[in-house]
């Protein structure tokens, strides 16, 4: 298939919470196109699951203070969707232009959400193991990371 395949991983205290692969439902012109989108995919399964987070702590008791300074971190290995991920509102590259709309919405939500977008070395994206064919030692390497085993 000419598709690309989406895959992302959801941790909560280093424990993986979601988890998802499929073939994305458009044909990508680039990588860095298909990795923002799979990027957009993920932040739209993130943002319920924090409210969840935040709703569940105040009834356990947490203090509002440390609920609002909760930090989360979405790591992306390609530069291209990084770069775009972390522009403002509106803006976009000459090669992103023709992005859907559908795939910028998320990034209103990254600084009032206090969610940063960052980069992480390819061969630590855990979420690869949901995406291709992994040689034994990288597949072995990475469920390391997500599973702890």
């Amino acid at each position: 298939s000419v598709k690309s395949r989406t895959g992302y991983v959801i941790k909560y205290a280093n424990c993986p919470v979601i988890w998802k692969s499929k073939l994305q439902d458009y044909i990508s012109l680039s990588t860095p196109e298909a990795e923002y989108y799979a990027l957009s995919e993920a932040m739209r399964a993130l943002l319920p699951f924090l409210e969840l987070v935040q709703a569940v702590g105040l009834i356990v008791g947490l203090s509002q203070d440390y609920l609002t300074t909760f930090k989360t971190t979405v790591h992306e290995d390609n530069m291209g969707a990084l770069k775009l991920a972390n522009k403002e509102l509106g803006q976009s590259t000459p090669r992103s232009k023709h992005y859907a709309i559908r795939t910028h919405w998320f990034r209103q939500f990254l600084k009032p959400n206090r969610i940063v977008v960052s980069k992480i070395d390819t061969k630590l994206q855990q979420a690869d193991i949901f995406t291709k064919g992994l040689r034994t030692d990288q597949f072995r390497v990475l469920r390391r990371l997500l599973m702890g085993w």
